[in-house]
């Protein structure tokens, strides 16, 4: 109620002074609007490009309503973006069923994220808050030909708005359901002759939805982003953007699970196997104790350079980053204090891009070298207080690698045009575990973290628990010295496409490509896995691809479809049977198509709609001794589908605009070794959102009221099987309705 409240208030209030001003009439921006993007390396048309890409202006992404980089997957088919514990701890995104689910913080996703051009490596620093945004770009399939890093399955580039000329400054509020109060800024023009500035600053405060019966309640939002840009033109050819950035997530309550009592599936067993029953039967709600922490602090500089030399382009980027990242949850959602987890990390990453670009009347190329280096230092421990003992992993890992890659297109005449590159791959890692079990006090069933008491406790346990009980064949957490392994792989990442124009608006395009993502290590969560088990080889993945784009009805619609096939080799599947976390390497098939529809039929109407269909199996999974089955894979589910409708009208001195958007995704699995536990039920969410513009003097006014998820769908995210282990499953659930008002004012 207090939220509706203040929406009906600040409705007034704005309305009141917009109407005071007699402001004249505006065109709103369309969703339906011609969008450059660079999945080329070059500025292009998002329809000139034979690469199945969906990209979004920040205008649009503004209208949509995102905030964080998870919010990308809304309106964009074939791609998932989820958290495992749902408070971005590590964001986990799936394109075309092509994900990394391994939730250890040194590991890096096939599908990768990207900001200004820069590799995002760590997945703790994937799921950050947008803003002051110049375009998002999808792109679907491996793109390791031209993007520096892990791109088997495709990349979410995030690019952000540059400092230029001219004064631009804005202020975008937000009031909304759980006490939000959300602050976006940012102020930019000239500072000098040839040096241009741009400040931009996000503020964003929430209290938790997840409804602890122990305490205060989890997922809360206390973040503040910041960005600090300048560009510099010595002269006509050279450009120079320097940038530095920080991300805080300030002790939020986090690690906050739905406790559902089973064996082979919810609701075959009233309790779990220490007596507790269902506590919390409601989504979004659980005991949680102790009380879960997630602590980030991330902040990076970059520089990038742009030389232009009559018919060729220098591109230099160099970038460099810090995490450091704490994070405590309480991993059995009860009040028997079962299960516990932490982990700490502190990583910090350097990369060089450097890359020429040059083109004729009829062949355009690009050429450069990649490097990149990882230093990390990582902390995990499992607390099992019912059974007395806890299993440690003190480990670190060096990634330092480095490419060389290339490109050409070449156009045989004004239809045909034909595409080929190749990169060169040399990676290295050098990994050192500690793993290494401690007695803890042991509690008493129904004993709560927080109880000052000592009647919980009942003495100490010797660790033998944790203990393969075999001398010749010790797991890593028996293994009294440090354990040293290092790896190096190299191989190719390539393409060969056709892509025919039959007229300016039609576009065909075939092409095979090849994506590769180094091996790497597992860093078990218990310890309960030999040494020679660790290491994990590199995945291969060889695409087959075809599709179209094409643009008609005067240019007021947009029809774009691809269909495909990966066959996949030595995927890396994560797999997490009891408490034991491991990845494997594994072979997999995938195959599917996607359909984007964009039409604006009339005046003020635009319409989309996105729809992906998929068919993703890791061969072979040991679902049981001796019993070898082929899996559905992580979140990958069947079908999903977007869908908006927005009609604007035109109302005395300024506009209104209504919107109706939502999504629908099909069942899934949360973990390679398929379970009813691990299975989430598909699901459709609604948003809708009411805006009133207008302008004065240049300068604009956007009044928004928004609801997302207004049909209130208890949804679930992810899930963990410990049913055979413990007696219950963990789950997660997206969040509830969340009713706002936002108001936007620009300067220009």
């Amino acid at each position: 109620m207090r939220a509706i409240e203040t929406t009906q208030k600040l409705l007034g209030l704005s309305i009141a002074a917009l109407t005071a001003a007699g402001l004249p009439g505006m065109a709103t921006a369309a969703i339906l609007e011609e969008v450059v993007v660079t999945a080329q390396k070059r500025e292009q048309n998002l329809q000139d490009v034979g690469v199945s890409v969906s990209a979004f202006t920040g205008d649009q992404a503004r209208a949509l309503g995102w905030s964080s980089s998870e919010d990308v997957a809304a309106q964009t088919p074939g791609l998932i973006a989820t958290s495992f514990s749902g408070d971005s701890s590590v964001s986990i995104f799936t394109l075309r069923g092509v994900g990394q689910n391994d939730f250890a913080d040194h590991q890096e996703a096939p599908s990768a994220m990207y900001v200004d051009g820069a590799y995002v490596a760590s997945t703790g620093a994937a799921g950050f808050q947008m803003f002051d945004l110049e375009r998002v770009e999808v792109l679907r399939g491996p793109q390791g030909t031209l993007f520096g890093r892990n791109a088997t399955g495709g990349l979410v580039h995030i690019i952000n708005k540059k400092p230029g000329e001219n004064f631009e400054a804005y202020v975008d509020a937000t009031l909304g359901d759980f006490n939000q109060r959300r602050l976006e800024t940012a102020v930019g023009g000239a500072l000098s002759e040839g040096v241009n500035g741009r400040i931009s600053l996000l503020k964003d405060d929430a209290d938790g939805y997840f409804n602890n019966l122990a305490g205060e309640d989890a997922r809360n939002r206390d973040l503040l982003s910041w960005r600090a840009q300048l560009e510099l033109n010595p002269n006509e050819s050279t450009v120079i953007n320097l940038k530095a950035w920080g991300n805080v997530v300030d002790k939020n309550i986090a690690g906050a699970y739905d406790f559902r009592p089973a064996f082979l599936e919810v609701g075959d067993v009233e309790t779990d196997w220490q007596g507790t029953g269902d506590e919390s039967p409601n989504a979004n709600e659980g005991v949680q104790n102790p009380l879960g922490v997630i602590d980030k602090d991330a902040k990076g500089y970059s520089a990038t350079v742009t030389l232009e030399l009559d018919n060729i382009t220098l591109t230099s980027i160099s970038d460099f980053q810090d995490l450091s990242k704490f994070y405590l949850e309480d991993s059995d959602g009860n009040s028997s204090r079962s299960l516990e987890y932490w982990s700490d990390q502190d990583t910090q990453q350097f990369s060089q891009e450097l890359r020429v670009n040059g083109e004729s009347d009829s062949t355009r190329w690009v050429a450069g070298f990649y490097y990149l280096n990882i230093d990390g230092e990582y902390q995990s421990r499992l607390d099992m207080p019912t059974f007395g003992g806890s299993s440690n992993n003190d480990f670190t890992l060096e990634t330092t690698s480095w490419s060389v890659f290339g490109q050409l297109e070449h156009s045989f005449s004004e239809f045909l045009n034909v595409t080929a590159g190749l990169r060169w791959v040399d990676d290295k890692k050098d990994y050192a575990i500690d793993s290494f079990c401690e007695p803890v006090p042991t509690l008493a069933v129904g004993a709560y973290f927080n109880d000052d008491s000592e009647s919980g406790y009942f003495g100490a346990n010797d660790c033998s628990w944790f203990s393969s009980f075999d001398p010749a064949s010790p797991i890593i957490v028996e293994i009294d010295e440090v354990i040293k392994q290092s790896r190096h792989d190299k191989d190719f990442s390539g393409k060969l496409q056709l892509d025919y124009t039959p007229s300016e608006d039609l576009l065909f395009y075939a092409s095979i490509s090849r994506g590769m993502k180094g091996g790497g290590y597992t860093a078990p969560l218990d310890g309960f896995l030999p040494a020679d088990e660790l290491a994990y080889e590199p995945e291969i993945l060889t695409s087959y691809e075809g599709g179209f784009k094409s643009t008609f009805m005067e240019g007021r619609a947009r029809l774009n479809a691809s269909v495909f096939y990966y066959d996949y080799s030595d995927y890396q599947a994560f797999v997490f049977q009891g408490l034991t976390s491991v990845v494997r390497n594994h072979d997999a098939t995938i195959s599917g198509a996607e359909l984007e529809f964009y039409i604006s039929p009339s005046e003020g109407w635009d319409i989309s709609l996105g729809v992906s269909a998929l068919d993703a199996s890791v061969k072979d999974v040991e679902v049981s001794p001796g019993n070898f089955q082929d899996q559905d894979m992580i979140t990958a589910p069947d079908l999903t589908a977007n869908w908006l409708v927005r009609k604007s009208w035109a109302l005395n001195s300024a506009e209104v605009a209504l919107q109706l958007d939502g999504q629908r995704v099909g069942e899934q699995q949360y973990n390679t070794t398929n379970s009813a536990l691990t299975q989430g039920d598909a699901y459709t969410l609604w948003n809708a959102k009411a805006t009133y513009l207008a302008e004065h003097g240049g300068n604009q006014w956007e009044l928004s009221l928004f609801a997302k998820n207004f049909g209130d769908e208890e949804y679930k995210t992810y899930a963990f099987d410990l049913g055979a282990f413990f007696g219950y499953t963990l789950e997660v659930y997206g969040p509830p309705r969340w009713i706002g008002a936002q108001v936007h004012y620009t300067w220009n």
